[in-house]
């Protein structure tokens, strides 16, 4: 059987600790047909004496300053010449076999453009986890949130070919103005063009260090998301529900508009996608401690969706920031503009 060319990029910038593990659970899964790629951002650490240690079993690799990950993303990306594409950033890890499990899923699943699975979360002082993201509604979630880890996924080259930017007429897989959720981005343009497979296979390991975006800056992951998200309402023409989100503070200038199938599009329940994207931002707002918007999100739901406010019971996190919020008065009297 003729195995599909898989392409692994890894951007890195000052990982010098750990990007020897991460070429080594690439190297070391000896598939015969994989490209390596790797986009150094000029690293000032150990990280490009380790990268020529063994570049002799590394496709490409450069040493260039860039702008961060997601311009070393698309350098690397438009250098792939696979038929499956991926990025391991320089602390994480694939595990045994993956890309061999991945390419049979293709194989056995020709009209599937991307594939996910799940990964474990590890790192010195946190407890190991295997997570897949949340699954309530893949459906619902998969225009919601980044709703699986990245490291665990796989996509074909035709997502590149045909869903790509066009900039100074290059093609960026990944949108360079986006830092924390540009693969957020990736999959709501593949979700609203292509068929996606989740599978129950363990495929990588998700660094947690004091230094990973993850740990050191997540607070700025709930910004960019907003903005991806209207992007999607944007595309959809979600007029009144754009305006409701307003209501809420939740706005930016967003411009852009995704390429999509019609038929998918139809078939978008855009009320449980609203529903969803505000739930999963309460227990994060209310973790940080912002009571304030806790209560608006949850007055707001409750009254525009009753019904799910209460399934999902959501009234102990209001009650408790009720009563936290000490700043609160003017945004407890807050009166829902139902729009028609």
């Amino acid at each position: 059987m003729n195995l599909p060319k898989i392409t692994i990029v890894t951007p890195s910038f000052n990982q010098g600790n750990f990007i020897e593990e991460t070429i080594d659970s690439i190297l070391s899964q000896n598939y015969p047909n994989l490209e390596y790629i790797i986009i150094d951002g000029k690293s000032t650490d150990t990280t490009v004496e380790v990268i020529k240690k063994h570049e002799k079993h590394i496709t490409y690799w450069e040493s260039v300053k860039d702008r961060g990950q997601s311009e070393a993303i698309n350098k690397g990306m438009r250098k792939a010449t696979g038929d499956i594409l991926t990025w391991i950033c320089s602390d994480d890890l694939l595990l045994e076999n993956s890309l061999q499990t991945a390419a049979n899923y293709f194989l056995e699943n020709p009209t599937v453009s991307l594939i996910h699975g799940k990964t474990k979360l590890f790192g010195e002082g946190y407890e190991d986890k295997i997570t897949a993201g949340f699954h309530s509604d893949l459906s619902i979630d998969y225009f919601t949130h980044m709703a699986f880890p990245q490291p665990s996924s796989f996509f074909k080259i035709n997502i590149f070919e045909n869903q790509s930017y066009v900039v100074n007429n290059q093609k960026n897989w990944v949108d360079e103005s986006l830092h924390y959720c540009m693969d957020y981005d990736l999959l709501l343009r593949t979700a609203l063009n292509y068929d996606i497979l989740k599978v129950d296979e363990l495929f990588s390991a998700y660094r947690l260090h004091p230094a990973s975006k993850t740990v050191s800056e997540w607070s700025k992951f709930e910004i960019e998301k907003d903005k991806v998200f209207l992007r999607l309402l944007n595309t959809l023409k979600a007029n009144n529900e754009i305006e409701f989100l307003k209501e809420l503070g939740i706005d930016s200038n967003e411009e852009i508009l995704y390429n999509f199938d019609i038929q998918k599009a139809e078939n978008l329940n855009i009320d449980k996608i609203i529903q969803s994207f505000l739930y999963r931002k309460i227990p994060v707002l209310f973790e940080a401690k912002d009571y304030e918007t806790v209560v608006l999100y949850c007055e707001a739901l409750h009254q525009k969706y009753p019904d799910f406010y209460q399934k999902m019971g959501l009234d102990s996190m209001y009650q408790t920031s009720k009563y936290n919020s000490l700043s609160s008065i003017g945004k407890l009297g807050w009166k829902f503009k139902k729009l028609i």
